[in-house]
């Protein structure tokens, strides 16, 4: 059984202002932490799933297992860190420890190499971080938090995503492409879908399986175990259905859905608020009901369903040049009561839907990086990588909730870009080296988070478009063969003719 690192509360004294004192035997990697996100992804848990996943190392080595599960993260923490490409594994675990390699006792230790490194993950494998992903994941939001809750219940909504991962031929066999009809399609794609809390963008839940072998539709059945009855999930049309229905409301949650345009509700009794109440019929009835109207018949008795309630509204914006646009809406949603649940209030309520929009954003755009893949070549690695950049991200959203309970304001106030910044700058320099530097550095974290915040939330519209691509390159085949990139150039001087001049 390797020497375990203490924890932050029992490490040694402070990295920097004074010489550490470092314990016979113990090696750098054993002090490796993640800066302030220790705070919620503390080396007792990470021992815990190690533990319980069966991959606590039989041997000593330079970067034990815990150390390996950091390094992990810390790709997924400094995935955007420069602007052109990804860090590669080198420059993270340097940035990892810069300090502690140079300390009093230790010696200089040499970095691994990029192999050692994967193999490293390799032995690590994704068990760990899916555990810890579950260990450290869910709500984080109170009934005090303001845009948390409505009715009582806490808002969360679900959606699906897709991640590009490197088209290699085990990732592509694995996950497939989005479009595979189309062969001009780019990457493979991992579909993630996940269950989000409105009010601070933490993940609830996750999962996730190649583009080609699951929709968002069979992966949201694998996020039911984590609805629970104080819950109002918010969904995109998409996924209304009377199973997919049916086995949601079964958890306890009550549900506020979109309905595409030309799903069929018959009013059985109109409430005071202009909502209705109807029947969400059983595929049966549904097809008979369909049957009935394309015939011309008129439905005899309540068909059998699910009773549901039924709000139309429509959304008008006006823009800044003066320019109108009128959008309708049909939600339907299990809360009944009207007096409990005004129609008004519901359909204020399901803008919140597009904050689970904005947290794809920020775990795509801001934490992965615009335009970046995924780096793992291989699905086991793909799946350990995409588990460890959830709990990464998780872990910020708990940053920012509790320093926005402690200010009293809006989560969504604090930015994320700046959250992501600060945490980063903190990591070199070992600010979870004792519990009290520990604090410390959160302290200081929060009040530059704090002198830095968002203006409030403004209207917005934006419209689904995109500028078209500046090249004009012909687009990549993926059954055309790739040229080969390692070639040997040879120079040869074209000899001119003499000019008639010099030949006379």
């Amino acid at each position: 059984m390797p020497v375990l690192a203490a924890s932050a509360a029992s490490a040694a004294t402070p990295i920097s202002g004074r010489r550490a004192w470092i314990p016979v035997g113990e090696r750098f990697g054993e002090r490796i932490r993640l800066g302030v996100l220790t705070r919620w992804l503390t080396p007792e848990i990470i021992d815990e799933v190690l533990e319980s996943t069966g991959r606590v190392e039989l041997r000593r080595r330079l970067l034990p297992a815990r150390a390996v599960v950091y390094f992990v993260l810390a790709l997924s923490l400094f995935g955007s860190a420069e602007s052109a490409v990804q860090p590669g594994y080198r420059a993270v675990l340097r940035t990892l420890t810069e300090k502690l390699r140079h300390l009093p006792g230790l010696g200089f230790q040499r970095l691994p190499t990029s192999s050692a490194l994967t193999r490293a993950r390799r032995r690590l494998g994704e068990k760990p971080l899916r555990a810890l992903f579950e260990e450290t994941s869910g709500p984080l939001a109170t009934p005090e938090d303001l845009g948390a809750y409505a009715f009582g219940l806490r808002l969360v909504a679900w959606d699906g995503t897709t991640l590009d991962v490197p088209d290699t031929e085990e990732n592509a066999a694995a996950f497939g492409f989005s479009n595979p009809a189309i062969n001009t399609c780019g990457s493979p794609q991992v579909r993630l879908m996940a269950l989000v809390e409105s009010g601070t963008h933490g993940l609830i839940d996750a999962a996730f399986d190649g583009v080609e072998r699951a929709s968002e539709y069979v992966l949201a059945r694998a996020l039911l175990a984590a609805l629970t009855p104080d819950m109002l999930l918010l969904a995109d049309r998409y996924f209304v259905g009377y199973e997919l229905w049916a086995d949601a409301r079964a958890t306890g949650a009550h549900l506020i859905w979109r309905v595409k345009k030309g799903q069929v509700f018959t009013p059985l009794r109109v409430l005071p608020d202009g909502s209705y109440l109807s029947i969400m019929p059983t595929p049966a009835e549904t097809r008979r009901l369909g049957a009935d109207r394309a015939a011309g018949r008129a439905g005899d008795g309540t068909p059998q369903g699910h009773l549901v309630r039924i709000i139309d509204y429509t959304v008008r914006s006006r823009a800044e040049d003066g320019s109108t646009r009128h959008d309708t809406f049909r939600l339907v949603t299990s809360l009944l009561d009207h007096r409990r649940a005004p129609a008004r209030e519901l359909a204020i309520i399901y803008n919140e839907r597009w904050e689970i929009e904005n947290s794809f954003a920020e775990l795509k755009n801001r934490l992965r990086g615009a335009g970046f893949t995924l780096r793992s070549r291989s699905p086991e690695l793909i799946t350990q990588e995409v588990y460890a950049l959830l709990t990464v991200y998780h872990a910020l959203c708990a940053l920012e909730h509790e320093t926005a309970r402690q200010a009293g304001i809006d989560p969504d106030r604090i930015s994320f870009s700046v959250t992501v910044q600060l945490v980063r700058l903190r990591v070199p320099s070992q600010a979870a080296a004792t519990a009290n530097r520990l604090r410390w550095t959160l302290e200081e974290v929060a009040t530059e988070l704090l002198d830095d915040l968002l203006p409030s939330r403004r209207d917005r519209r934006c419209e689904r478009v995109k500028k078209p691509p500046k090249n004009k390159f012909a687009i990549k085949r993926r059954d055309q063969p790739r040229t080969p990139s390692n070639v040997h150039y040879a120079f040869r001087v074209t000899k001119h003719r003499p000019l008639p001049a010099e030949t006379a």
